[in-house]
C-alpha cells in the first residue's frame, strides 16, 4: 500500500486578541479598507517573511492557499502566518471592514514586536491585488 503525505503550504496561524505593545521595531503597517461588495484580495509573503494581520473596524474573511480552515475576525483580533504564504482576504457581511497588515521580517524579528504606524507605506515586496 502506497501512502504519500502532503506538506502543508503554510503553517497555521497564531491568533490572540491583546493588544499591540510599543516596542523599538517600527513596522510599516498598511491600511486596506474591504467594503462589503469589493472582490477578494490577496496578500502575498515570501519565505522568511511572517504575515501581520489586525482588524481595525468590521469583520474579515482570511484564508490561506493550501489551508482547509478559513478565519473570521472581528475588530481588535490579530493573525500571523509564516512565509511564503498567499492569503486572500475580505470583508465578512454588509458592512465594511478594514485591515491593518504589515510584514516582519526574520532578520528584524530577533526579539521585537510590532507596533501599528498610521499612513505607513507599503512594504517592499509585497502586492495586494483583487482575486
Amino acid at each position: 500500500m502506497n501512502t504519500t503525505t502532503l506538506p502543508s503550504p503554510c503553517p497555521p496561524p497564531t491568533t490572540t486578541v491583546q493588544p499591540l505593545r510599543p516596542q523599538a521595531l517600527a513596522l510599516r503597517w498598511n491600511r486596506q479598507p474591504l467594503p462589503p461588495p469589493q472582490a477578494v484580495q490577496t496578500l502575498e509573503f515570501r519565505a522568511g517573511e511572517t504575515a501581520l494581520l489586525e482588524v481595525e473596524q468590521g469583520r474579515v474573511w482570511v484564508t490561506c492557499d493550501g489551508l482547509l480552515e478559513d478565519y473570521f475576525l472581528e475588530a481588535g483580533q490579530r493573525l500571523s502566518f509564516t512565509g511564503p504564504v498567499r492569503l486572500r482576504v475580505s470583508a465578512e457581511g454588509q458592512r465594511p471592514a478594514r485591515l491593518n497588515w504589515a510584514c516582519l521580517r526574520a532578520s528584524d524579528a530577533a526579539g521585537r514586536a510590532a507596533t501599528p504606524q498610521a499612513g505607513a507605506l507599503p512594504a517592499a515586496g509585497l502586492r495586494m491585488r483583487a482575486a
